[in-house]
């Protein structure tokens, strides 16, 4: 690895490390009932903060989107914990040996999960496949808009329909980073492994109630690498009915059912889509770690806070309310059913949560349109056995989970274990009806039982800890049976990222560093050449390019520019726009401005869309019938690479 990128590496952790220290005295005040105060969600406040308070000045129409911005913003976080420091005084940064021990553990968590995955990345860098064009698209334009909503970089005078906070979020930590934003992809990525990896640590340590800190820390490791890293128990399942892994193709253990979807964080990091379910991450496991610190005391600041928490869920991955949602109403009836009086303080909590929830998110809701079509009946179901080949491992740890605890424990231990049975159960019955008609219910099963799996990992973590903690009254007989088993379980899982890992990066025998579009200069010269242009000569002027198919290189140009153009991936903007009639006309209009010779028609389109640059490429021309003499009396030809040209409209 050249030096260069250690360094930059080096350089993002110590700002990750002033991100932390920034916010420390906020998150010690409002956690300090945690074994380790809160300490692994300071650097998540502190960005998240930091990104509330842009997005909801800069939604006003206020250019607030900014780097100075983001540093005016950073200024006020500083003083406002500063003011807490004089306030409370040196116990608002002292920490106890004890808490020290966790708090060491956690920050080498993150660190795992930076370096980790940065390092793993530097092999496969690429901001290609699946959806990264999607991601850095969303990325890129938020990073170019000093007012929100950000454009759609595939609609051109569109703004952005989609759950994306979770996008914007991550500008704002890549604008923190000082990279590029093709590098600060990547560190992104890293970035939530490590807080990740972190958090979820300390919510299963939180979860296992052990008194010695031995017991906590084997829970807090086990459900921090369960929760982040692992897999589901399908790789157990080919091991043992394959005889071994040697043909084992990662991918399987989230397409094994016919026509659904059912992936895991761990797999997000492999292939390191930069979506909103994997942003979400960070969000909902403090989440989990608020509402566990509510289920104990029913502070009025722990509602706030989730009702923050829920807002961002809102605007990052939708679904996530409803799942988290469940997750309340269950703790919820089991409150009300064992003291039916907690039934007043549960509508208060309703009510400051969904207040929160709406005052975080308006801005979103005000210029979001719904994409849903309805609820809808499953008619094909899963075999039995192939639900069992991935969530045996999680209901066990289920059952052993909740017959481990008799404590203080028992509500949370239940809410989540009949939280996850519910997210495995639902898509075999219901379903969200899409654009898809041949895969009916496979997003429904894949945002739902991706949350499943986070659930079982922080169960798999808070039940180790429990089992392992002498302090609490266990029999022998059941102790130690349960140790085997779910340590089986867990080990079984964590071959995954073992096996998927080499085989997603060609065994790791590549280096090419952490620059994501680097690939574009090898793979498309002439339009990496073109998007350089672009990027320096930006007027706020869109383009025009060939509509490209969902899932491939096209569109590349407006993705990596920035600047917006006509039409881009068509069946994605399909889906955003809950229909396909602007695809379709958007697509006429492309098309006509390439092939018209009606050069006054062909202007007027352009002044529609305020069009600025026409891109004219292999992509083009393998589309349409190029008027190359009527597209060049529109502009001037500024820049030109072999047969792909750029024109500035006059």
């Amino acid at each position: 690895m050249p030096i260069s990128d250690l360094q930059t590496i080096l350089r993002v952790y110590l700002i990750s490390l002033l991100l932390q220290i920034i916010s420390f005295p906020l998150t010690k005040k409002l956690f300090n009932k945690l074994p380790d105060v809160g300490y692994p969600l300071s650097r998540l406040v502190t960005t998240l903060m930091a990104s509330l308070i842009i997005w909801e000045v800069s939604n006003l129409g206020l250019a607030m989107n900014t780097n100075l911005g983001l540093w005016v913003t950073t200024l006020i976080l500083i003083f406002f914990n500063l003011w807490l420091v004089y306030k409370d005084g040196l116990r608002s940064i002292i920490i106890s040996k004890e808490t020290l021990k966790i708090v060491i553990i956690e920050e080498y968590l993150f660190l795992v999960g930076l370096v980790g995955i940065a390092l793993i990345r530097s092999f496969l860098p690429e901001i290609d496949s699946l959806e990264k064009f999607m991601d850095f698209g969303f990325v890129n334009r938020y990073l170019l808009s000093p007012t929100l909503p950000a454009g759609d970089m595939w609609q051109a005078g569109k703004a952005i329909n989609y759950y994306s906070f979770g996008h914007f979020w991550s500008s704002t930590v890549i604008r923190y980073f000082g990279t590029s934003a093709s590098v600060g992809y990547n560190l992104v990525l890293s970035f939530i492994a490590g807080l990740s990896l972190s958090i979820a640590f300390s919510i299963s340590y939180f979860l296992s109630g052990a008194k010695r800190h031995i017991a906590g820390t084997i829970g807090g490791l086990a459900g921090a690498f369960a929760t982040v890293m692992a897999g589901n128990t399908h790789t157990i399942w080919y091991l043992i009915s394959h005889k071994g892994l040697s043909n084992y193709w990662y991918a399987d253990a989230t397409r094994f059912i016919h026509n659904t979807i059912h992936e895991f964080p761990g797999y997000s990091f492999v292939v390191a889509d930069l979506h909103g379910h994997l942003i979400d991450l960070p969000i909902v496991l403090t989440f989990l770690l608020v509402f566990l610190l509510w289920l104990e005391s029913s502070e009025i600041l722990f509602e706030i806070v989730m009702g923050i928490l829920v807002g961002v869920m809102m605007m990052t991955n939708t679904w996530d309310v409803a799942v988290y949602g469940l997750l309340m109403v269950i703790a919820g009836l089991m409150m009300a059913i064992r003291k039916p009086k907690d039934l007043i303080l549960l509508i208060k909590t309703a009510g400051i949560i969904l207040l929160f929830m709406v005052l975080t998110a308006l801005p979103w809701f005000v210029n979001f349109q719904t994409i849903s079509s309805g609820i809808k009946i499953v008619q094909e179901r899963s075999p039995l056995w192939q639900l069992a080949v991935l969530w045996a491992g999680g209901v066990i740890t289920c059952l052993v989970g909740i017959l481990s605890e008799k404590g203080k424990q028992k509500l949370p231990m239940w809410s989540l274990a009949i939280c996850i049975i519910f997210l495995l159960v639902i898509p075999e019955l219901i379903y969200a009806k899409d654009i898809y008609p041949d895969h009916p219910r496979a997003n429904t099963m894949f945002k739902l039982t991706y949350q499943a799996s986070i659930m079982i990992g922080i169960m798999m973590g808070g039940t180790l800890g429990k089992l392992f903690d002498r302090e609490r009254r266990l029999f022998w007989w059941w102790r130690w049976p349960s140790i085997i088993v779910l340590g089986t379980i867990f080990v079984g899982t964590m071959i995954f990222p073992t096996v998927a890992f080499p085989n997603f990066y060609a065994n790791f025998k590549t280096y090419k560093g952490l620059d994501g579009e680097k690939w574009l200069e090898g793979v498309m010269p002439a339009r990496y050449g073109m998007i350089n242009y672009l990027r320096k000569n930006f007027d706020r002027k869109n383009m025009v390019e060939a509509v490209g198919d969902s899932y491939t290189n096209f569109n590349a140009v407006s993705v990596f520019s920035g600047v917006p153009t006509i039409e881009g991936w068509r069946v994605h903007e399909w889906l955003w726009r809950g229909g396909y009639e602007s695809v379709s006309l958007r697509e006429t209009d492309v098309r006509e401005i390439y092939e018209s010779r009606d050069s006054k028609k062909t202007a007027e389109l352009l002044k529609k869309y305020n069009v600025g640059w026409i891109v004219v490429g292999d992509d083009e021309r393998g589309i349409y019938q190029i008027n190359d003499i009527g597209l060049l009396s529109l502009g001037k030809k500024v820049f030109e690479s072999g047969n792909t040209y750029l024109i500035k409209v006059k």
